[in-house]
């Protein structure tokens, strides 16, 4: 998607023209297999470094454009929202001393952009999932205003009737419908790179697709969307359900989503990706092509496959084969996409050399794991991960053992291996697998770290504040750069605090008790006392708030009469209401002035939180 020159597929000439240009591309890269004119010679990494910018409060700031005009480095680019950005690492040879200098390059930019964002009040913390984001922040007026991610937009509205349906299921339960793609802005990732053998690509491709699974679990780090508690990597499901573009239609017919693990092993030649995009994956954008590359390869020159690459970079793979060029020949390289963003940079590059370390140990168990195990156990063993992290079982070698089991006694050995084989010396591999080693070991990951302290904060608080409390605790943990298996748990400050710096969505309570106006009386009597509660909101059929009722008023009605008459002939129709984005001093000082225990909040005249006057005990 970084080619500003894009046009929807719907325009025919266009396709047809792209489609001719595809089609030679894919050519183009069988005829480059077959001379074998690839760079084989040089093995490189690389990595791309997905923030989310935010405000005093933690909450996501809109303000990439205004941060890259301050920045002006060609490594720095924009993402979907404006309250993203993407920072691209020069590639390194792999080779001893290169890990320390991925963290060395990742801290001199995330640095360089820390600056340029303070001096705007602004801060990056880095979550695969920032637990601050809202629903708000994901309306479309947030889009970065490229026609780029407009033309995505609408294209992918059209093959989903203008609506994305998201529906998530964790310890609780996400259920929302979007108007548009960018609830998948709220996903952050430490996508990493690795240059391939041509001549080894099956293989290769084949064992990033069978150790994806142990090796996510011990990384995750987005557990938390929308104040629910859902997938350890919550950003695979999120992703997928967000940049769907089927309707329910081809559900029914088994089309396959844009999103994937993938379906089989590549068997012969990984021209067999490519032509399995094509037969699977309508257009959804084309770009004017201005070479012929199948030409421009048999007179001994150079393409970019620009056809190719544009439509492989718009079905996005876990596990993504990518085709380029650096120096004077073309190269092949892994993507790994799944990896999240976070805990800390430290972190980060441990991730990194871990996957390497497995990937180059391929040589001795590729053969044996692909034998005994079919690619949908493979694949189950990706989603598994994405769901309980380090909690999970995997199938390898045609017997169960558990994740903390598999990467402990297997993997990490094989990274150690991997990485001698690469040339990196056993200090350095040690600096990095030891972090891994001790996180497993602990089952302490970024999203373990996240849950626990999420569900001990928000027992004396809020969803909203208890997400705060975190996110600024984990963005002054990656300021020193302490691994995710030292960090302590949250202190939340337990002093007096000041009442002006809330707002009411700050203090509201959204685990509403909401009945229907012609509920019978008798019901509502009986909820108040099991639910121990003071007071029930009364809705319509649309859902708005009609009316508040308590015991006081049920108490008055004779018992025969409970039973046959509705809530709305005895509930309080003339109340104060507020809304989340008032202060919470205001809502406080309504509350005195008009001697209320309890404020409905409402937005668009349907409930979304109650605010209750015992809520400010806690200030001065």
């Amino acid at each position: 998607m970084g080619s500003q020159s894009i046009l929807s597929s719907k325009n025919a000439q266009a396709r047809k023209e792209f489609t001719y240009h595809l089609l030679r591309d894919i050519s183009s890269l069988g005829m480059l297999l077959e001379k074998n004119a690839f760079d084989n010679k040089v093995q490189r990494i690389g990595a791309e470094q997905e923030v989310t910018i935010v405000d005093d409060k933690m909450r996501p700031s809109c303000c990439a454009l205004d941060l890259l005009e301050h920045i002006d480095h060609k490594n720095y680019t924009t993402e979907l929202s404006q309250f993203n950005l993407e920072m691209n690492l020069d590639p390194l040879k792999l080779e001893k001393g290169c890990f320390a200098k991925v963290e060395k390059d990742l801290h001199a930019h995330i640095d360089h952009l820390k600056k340029v964002a303070l001096f705007k009040n602004r801060y990056v913390p880095f979550a695969g999932i920032l637990p601050t984001v809202e629903r708000p922040d994901l309306d479309l007026e947030n889009i970065t205003p490229y026609p780029r991610y407009k033309l995505l937009n609408e294209i992918l509205k059209q093959g989903k009737d203008d609506e994305f349906d998201i529906k998530i299921s964790g310890v609780d339960e996400l259920t929302l419908t979007m108007d548009s793609i960018m609830a998948e802005s709220c996903n952050t990732s430490f996508q990493m790179h690795l240059q391939i053998s041509s001549e080894e690509s099956v293989e290769n491709y084949n064992w990033s697709q069978i150790i994806a699974g142990p090796i996510l679990a011990g990384c995750v780090n987005s557990p938390l969307l929308l104040g629910r508690t859902l997938w350890a990597e919550t950003r695979i499901a999120l992703f997928q359900q967000t940049v769907d573009s089927r309707n329910s239609l081809l559900l029914l017919n088994d089309q396959r989503p844009r999103v994937t693990f993938g379906y089989d092993w590549i068997q012969d030649n990984i021209t067999e990706i490519f032509k399995n995009d094509v037969a699977h994956y309508p257009l959804l954008i084309t770009s004017p092509i201005d070479e012929d590359s199948l030409e421009k390869i048999k007179c001994g020159e150079n393409s970019e496959l620009k056809a190719l690459a544009l439509h492989n970079g718009n079905i996005y793979k876990w596990n993504r084969l990518c085709y380029g060029i650096t120096g004077e020949l073309p190269h092949l390289r892994i993507e790994n996409r799944y990896i999240p963003s976070g805990p800390t940079i430290k972190d980060e590059v441990a991730n990194f050399a871990f996957w390497v370390g497995v990937m180059k140990a391929m040589p001795e168990h590729y053969h044996k794991v692909k034998a005994s195990t079919d690619f949908k156990s493979i694949r189950q063993n990706f989603y598994k991960a994405a769901k309980h992290g380090l909690g999970c079982q995997f199938k390898w070698c045609g017997e169960l053992i558990t994740a903390k089991r598999l990467i402990l006694d297997k993997f990490i050995p094989m990274a150690y291996d991997g990485l001698a084989k690469a040339g990196i010396d056993n200090k350095e591999a040690a600096q990095y697998l030891d972090i891994i080693h001790q996180r497993v070991e602990k089952e302490k990951t970024g999203a373990s770290w996240m849950v626990e302290n999420f569900n001990r904060v928000k027992q004396h608080s809020t969803n909203r504040r208890a997400a705060f409390y975190i996110t600024r605790e984990m963005l002054s943990l990656q300021e020193e750069n302490i691994p995710v298996h030292e960090w302590e748990n949250v202190k939340k400050d337990n002093r007096p605090t000041e009442v002006y710096d809330y707002s009411v969505a700050d203090l509201m309570d959204t685990n509403l008790h909401l009945i229907h106006e012609e509920d019978p009386i008798l019901l509502v009597d009986k909820l108040l006392r099991w639910q121990d509660v003071t007071h029930l909101m009364v809705e319509n059929d649309a859902h708005e708030l009609t009316g508040i009722v308590s015991l006081q008023q049920t108490e008055k009605v004779n018992e025969p009469e409970k039973s046959t008459k509705a809530v709305k002939e005895v509930m309080l129709t003339d109340f104060m209401t507020t809304t989340a984005e008032t202060e919470a001093f205001s809502a406080y000082q309504i509350m005195k002035v008009y001697k209320v225990n309890i404020l409905p909040v409402l937005s668009d005249k349907k409930i979304v939180g109650i605010v209750q006057i015992s809520d400010f005990d806690q200030f001065k």
